[in-house]
């Protein structure tokens, strides 16, 4: 049989910010402040110097929004 290498995925990662994407499950956004439930089941609160730059980063990451249904 032929076994394949799994590569190593790698993700995305925000200046400043201690997780990368593949951690983080879904945000919650208010003005320049995000709560963001990350994929073990915690929930923490970032406050980064450039919000519209890390809205952009989670959408682009494809983090789910939790205000849009």
């Amino acid at each position: 049989m032929w076994f394949r290498k799994r590569k190593k995925k790698e993700y995305s990662t925000y200046p400043g910010f201690a997780y990368h994407a593949g951690e983080l499950s879904a945000y919650l956004a208010e003005l320049h402040y995000f709560i963001i439930a990350l994929k073990d089941g915690r929930v923490i609160h970032h406050h980064p110097e450039d919000s519209l730059a890390f809205h952009d980063w989670l959408i682009e990451n494809k983090i789910r929004d939790v205000n849009k249904r």
